[in-house]
């Protein structure tokens, strides 16, 4: 990739020319603090209920992976790329819950009292201003830190009005039609597992996130004596779960793709081609792949299916 040189030809804005240290860098180390947070206290914790199936270093690496295709398909210049990486590297470092009891008595995760995507901002935010502090100059402008700010609460899914309940979807609340291009590409990517990556990615996402969130079944299957003590009367119960999840996971993929266009409003038609066409466009593969798989875990039992789900057992 190409250093920065001082200017963003595209907008013909006037950029500060680093030197010594490439502004590519200035990124790539925001990006491996952002890592490091997560791994330390969502992956690497005595208490297996603190450690996240999906939102881990895994999801954020491949939320950055995405960005940077969409953002190359639309032919963005190397500096809106590099922030793109930099936001969604740090759009998930936050991810306080409490355990919630749903009226059917399931256990579940529950993050939409804590206002995480704000604080995951101000995490990256700070590094920002410490940089320009640290070098004592502006590498990242105030617009560069005002963008991620939109761009990371964009990608805000839960709370009052996320739920589409007529596609069976999330809703971003935030994106809108003059949502930026940052901010609108952070979003697609965040959930376009479906329409960016296909059925296998897909399932495995669902999955994860099925396990993460559902803390009374973690539990159970994080401990061997909670596991062998479980009645055939409560395997059939967590089993049904984890069918019902897998069926929902084909309304959700059919959501997804009957919601994109409203999320694309706000591009020129030529970037929506460009995105119709080049990166959003195996939503069909999800779809079928999904419905498959639900068929096939419908003969399961108990013990195959939670391995098929990912769980250790």
């Amino acid at each position: 990739m190409e250093e920065l040189n001082g200017k963003n030809l595209d907008n013909k804005k006037e950029y500060p020319a680093e030197s010594g240290v490439s502004f590519d860098k200035f990124v790539e180390g925001g990006i491996e603090i952002s890592l490091a947070h997560i791994r330390d206290n969502y992956e690497n914790r005595k208490n297996p209920l603190e450690n996240l199936a999906f939102h881990n270093t895994g999801h954020t690496k491949t939320i950055v992976r995405r960005v940077d295709k969409i953002l190359e398909a639309l032919g963005a210049d190397t500096r809106t790329r590099s922030l793109g990486r930099l936001f969604a590297g740090g759009h998930d470092t936050v991810q306080n819950w409490e355990a919630k009891t749903a009226e059917n008595g399931n256990i579940v995760r529950d993050r939409s009292p804590f206002p995480n995507e704000r604080d995951s901002f101000r995490m990256i935010g700070d590094y920002m201003e410490a940089v320009n502090k640290n070098e004592g100059r502006e590498i990242f402008t105030e617009e560069d830190i005002a963008l991620g700010d939109e761009a990371i609460m964009a990608t805000k899914a839960s709370g009052p009005g996320s739920w589409d309940s007529e596609r069976g979807t999330v809703i971003q609340q935030n994106l809108n039609e003059k949502s930026s291009l940052l901010a609108r590409v952070l979003a697609l990517a965040d959930i376009g597992g479906a329409g960016m990556d296909g059925g296998k990615q897909f399932i495995y996402e669902g999955n994860t996130f099925f396990r993460e969130d559902n803390l009374d079944i973690l539990d159970v299957m994080s401990h061997a004596e909670k596991l062998s003590a479980l009645t055939d009367e409560q395997k059939e119960s967590l089993r049904k779960r984890m069918i019902s999840w897998g069926v929902s996971q084909q309304k959700f993929a059919e959501g997804r793709m009957a919601r994109f266009e409203m999320e694309i409003a706000g591009l020129t038609e030529k970037e929506k081609d460009v995105l119709r066409k080049e990166i959003f466009n195996k939503f069909d593969n999800s779809i079928e792949a999904v419905k498959n798989k639900a068929s096939e875990r419908e003969s399961m039992g108990f013990e195959e299916l939670a391995r098929d789900f990912g769980y250790t057992i």
